[in-house]
């Protein structure tokens, strides 16, 4: 019998797989892996840190430049922040319309800021030249304009009464004397060019006239720079008392008593 040809010799087998080594290894007894979530967590990845890092700055500056904002923002918008509205006046006028805020949260009124002194300012961290500022336009100018301005009512109530007061004797006096005077020539010097009455107070103006003084001031008074007599331009407003004229008038008004007491004798 021809020979069989030769088979291949059988392949071997290849050992068997422990299950138990493809199997992921267990935790010791009593140990909980700890979840995917919480793993994740605890090493973040490098992007994330990198959004978180930047998200974090741009917070820091957002907030640097409200802050900013509100400290350079203009009269208009600290209303939220305004006090008392005459401090607030004070502080624009001056220029240091910054402090606003800083006396708003001091609770400083109209009637305390007076009474506050350069160190009470400078507790308040008031630069001391603001301070000496505010202290000097609260306290010292305003107290001698009012003063001033007191006296100088009064004393022109005073001088304007008595005036007043001597003209209507003075024309009372002279409608007395009318017949009288109608019988004597009365001298034209002696007469107000404004009035056309014997002058009591007789005063000589820029133009060289002389006018009954509460004439040309209140001519003066309503704004008119012009003569009353020759209506051109005055150079001055200066008012010079005429004492001359004052006594050639009161002697020519004396004689015309007398002449109306002899008068009236007459006539008994």
């Amino acid at each position: 019998a021809a020979a069989e040809p030769a088979l291949p010799p059988a392949s071997p087998e290849s050992p068997p797989v422990d299950a138990a080594a493809t199997e992921p290894a267990l935790p010791p007894a009593g140990v909980e892996s700890p979840p995917v979530e919480a793993a994740a967590a605890e090493s973040p990845s490098p992007a994330r840190s990198l959004v978180a890092e930047d998200a974090s700055e741009a917070g820091v500056e957002e907030k640097k430049e409200e802050e900013e904002e509100e400290e350079d923002a203009p009269i208009g918008d600290l209303d939220a922040i305004r006090g008392d509205p005459g401090v607030d006046a004070v502080l624009v006028h001056l220029g240091l319309s910054a402090l606003i805020p800083r006396f708003a949260e001091q609770l400083i009124d109209a009637a305390t800021l007076p009474l506050l002194t350069v160190d009470d300012l400078q507790t308040m961290a008031v630069p001391p030249a603001a301070a000496r500022a505010i202290v000097e336009a609260v306290r010292a100018p305003a107290k001698k304009v009012v003063t001033l301005n007191q006296e100088e009512s009064f004393k022109v109530a005073v001088h304007q009464s008595k005036i007043e007061g001597e003209l209507a004797d003075h024309r009372a006096d002279l409608a007395r004397l009318r017949h009288v005077l109608a019988r004597r020539r009365v001298p034209e010097s002696y007469m107000c060019p404004i009035s056309c009455e014997i002058m009591l107070d007789p005063i000589v103006a820029a133009d060289g006239h002389t006018y009954e003084r509460r004439c040309i001031e209140e001519w003066l008074a309503t704004g008119a720079r012009t003569s009353p007599a020759t209506n051109a331009p005055l150079a001055h407003l200066n008012l010079t008392p005429s004492h001359a004229f004052k006594s050639l008038i009161t002697e020519f008004l004396e004689e015309m008593r007398e002449l109306e007491t002899a008068l009236g004798d007459e006539v008994k």
